[in-house]
């Protein structure tokens, strides 16, 4: 079992650990809704690091796979790493939710490219996570993310 930072309210590294089932929408710049998606994830404790497997399925019979790597630092702080990030993702923790800053080479017709993610979770209460990610490219924000995570 992953060490709980007990100065977070909200610790998401622990709330990941086990099994933790998803659904969610990318709406564009504009708020129209672009796609659905569900996830299927399972988080396992190594130390003072998380291993988050996450297998997504979209409304159009497309699926993804992530692995993430997601270490505690000193204080609120945590970082990480997974195979389509552009560098390391810095993470921190605040009363009542967490914030994750990560730029991952995403695939858009037959092209990789990079965009930035600025997620902002929050505990809504019993077992319930509420995520909300803007998307950006070159500074320039291009869409939003929003997750409902709910305990298998």
């Amino acid at each position: 079992m992953l060490k709980r930072n007990d100065a977070a309210h909200f610790d998401l590294l622990s709330y990941f650990e086990g099994r933790t089932l998803a659904s969610g929408v990318f709406e564009g710049r504009g708020g129209q809704l672009k796609r659905r998606f569900t996830v299927d994830m399972m988080g396992r404790a190594e130390g003072s690091t998380l291993i988050l497997e996450e297998h997504f399925l979209f409304d159009n019979g497309e699926r993804q796979e992530r692995t993430w790597t997601l270490t505690r630092g000193d204080g609120q702080s945590f970082t990480g790493t997974c195979e389509d990030a552009v560098s390391e993702a810095r993470g921190r923790f605040e009363q009542g939710r967490a914030y994750l800053d990560s730029e991952l080479r995403l695939k858009v017709g037959n092209r990789l490219i990079g965009m930035r993610f600025e997620d902002v979770f929050y505990d809504a209460g019993e077992g319930a996570v509420l995520n909300r990610s803007t998307v950006s490219k070159w500074g320039i924000r291009v869409g939003q993310v929003l997750i409902l995570f709910r305990k298998a």
